[in-house]
């Protein structure tokens, strides 16, 4: 036997790691053509890399077509608003047309138009909506019964809001209107348990501080011919605060069906309308139409003869009839019902209930500069024209938007760390240990030596 020593060779052509070394015949790496350090980085950049690609050319044509939801709600949410204004302050034969009741059922009847385009999908037996099989799919009577909670909240919301609508500037019912994301975030935390950062309690701070500063601002600068609908502009601002319970209830309500059960937004909005319909046709209408109203020389009530109710059908009818520009905008009315609320269910079901929230507020913008345009050439009068009074709601509204965006982490603040930050810092460190095993990696291979290998005569 005689023992042969094969040479020290370079190691940029023959270096291998210790865990390698014991299963590869080290002559045959000889000659090996690139360092498996090299490769081993490599081979973690192929490891990362494809998750990451794929993904984008699969999902921006989606993306775009969901976020046309987003900007009709936007735009339709603005104008809608501007068309029961005017409305409201439209007088036929002398008398205001003040409709509150019958404007929310109208409002609920136009939402039950998607239903029909269920109905006709069904009858031609075409599947319009994806099925996921963790999710129950709505076949009892019991399913069925979840959905009256959110058209409940709805129903309750919006009659609210057509009374107050009476009595406040169109900015200001709008503005405040944003604010259900208060009680959005508060209902989200309970039923879905969100864990909430730092940074939304800021942004839910400074939707606070909003709401403050647009709900004084009718009160503080006020002329002494404008002091005797102080009152109900008060009330008025009291029932938009019970509508933000309400309607942050019937935001997080609709995100809860979502995630439990397979159903189409159309369905969904279609179902809720139509509860509410019938609420309205077989409780709601009859009371108002023969309870009386008692409110002071009758503001906001309808007179009949010699008596004041809160709603008069017949009188609708005539005053809708006798004005076709008033004609024109009930129908208007319809239409923007219907697509707001249907691109709202849809930014929901995409999005989540606090996008709805934000795309309300950017909805605000759009119903305070028309209503300052047609306030400014005289038209009618929708809003204050005070300097003061547009400064403090300009204060109020930058905190409302302000707040949204920063609750909803689309604003980085200082200081306050988002989702997104913590999961790009670990992903840093992540990144950092990687590379620093390599290094160490590579260092090993550098100092493992060739010993003297025997081989027989």
């Amino acid at each position: 036997m005689s023992e042969t020593n094969i040479p020290q060779p370079n190691p940029s052509q023959t270096t291998i790691g210790r865990g390698t070394f014991s299963m590869i015949d080290p002559i045959s790496v000889v000659n090996f053509p690139e360092s498996p350090t090299k490769l081993i980085k490599k081979r973690i950049e192929v490891q990362i890399q494809p998750v990451q690609q794929p993904s984008k050319p699969t999902q921006s044509p989606l993306v775009w077509s969901q976020l046309i939801f987003v900007l009709l709600y936007i735009i339709v949410g603005g104008c809608d608003t501007v068309i029961y204004k005017y409305q409201n302050t439209t007088i036929v034969n002398g008398i205001n047309f003040h409709h509150p009741f019958i404007q929310t059922f109208i409002m609920e009847l136009a939402n039950t138009l998607p239903l029909y385009y269920i109905l006709y999908k069904k009858l031609k037996k075409q599947n319009i909506m994806q099925i996921d099989d963790n999710k129950k799919n709505m076949t009892s009577i019991k399913d069925y019964l979840w959905i009256l909670l959110p058209s409940l909240c709805d129903l309750t919301g919006a009659t609210l809001q057509y009374f107050a609508l009476l009595f406040l500037d169109s900015s200001i019912y709008q503005m405040m209107r944003s604010g259900s994301i208060i009680f959005t975030a508060l209902f989200s935390k309970l039923i879905f348990r969100k864990i909430f950062l730092k940074y939304r309690y800021l942004g839910l701070l400074c939707t606070i501080i909003g709401l403050i500063l647009v709900g004084l601002s009718p009160f503080l600068f006020v002329g002494p011919s404008e002091s005797s609908s102080l009152s109900m502009q008060f009330i008025s601002i009291g029932l938009l605060a019970i509508c933000m319970v309400l309607y942050g209830c019937y935001y997080t309500s609709e995100e809860y069906i979502y995630s439990k059960y397979n159903i189409h937004p159309c369905q969904l909005l279609g179902t809720e309308a139509l509860y509410g319909c019938i609420i309205y046709m077989t409780i709601l209408l009859p009371i108002f139409c023969n309870v009386e109203c008692n409110f002071p020389n009758g503001v906001g009530c309808v007179k009949v003869g010699d008596k004041f109710y809160f709603e008069n059908i017949s009188l609708y009818i005539n005053g809708v009839l006798q004005n076709y520009w008033l004609l024109t905008f009930v129908i208007l009315g319809v239409l923007s019902k219907f697509i707001f609320n249907l691109s709202g269910v849809f930014t929901t079901k995409f999005f989540g209930s606090l996008t709805r929230s934000v795309a309300g507020a950017l909805g605000t913008l759009v119903t305070w500069i028309i209503g300052l345009l047609v306030t400014a050439t005289g038209a009618r009068k929708w809003e204050s024209l005070d300097y003061k009074t547009c400064l403090m709601m300009s204060a109020g509204y930058i905190f409302l938007f302000a707040g949204n965006l920063i609750y909803n982490g689309i604003i980085k603040v200082p200081y306050f760390k988002r989702e997104s930050d913590i999961q790009a810092l670990k992903k840093q460190q992540l990144t950092s240990i990687q590379v620093g095993s390599t290094d160490t990696l590579k260092i090993e291979i550098q100092e493992t030596p060739f010993s003297v290998v025997s081989l027989p005569t």
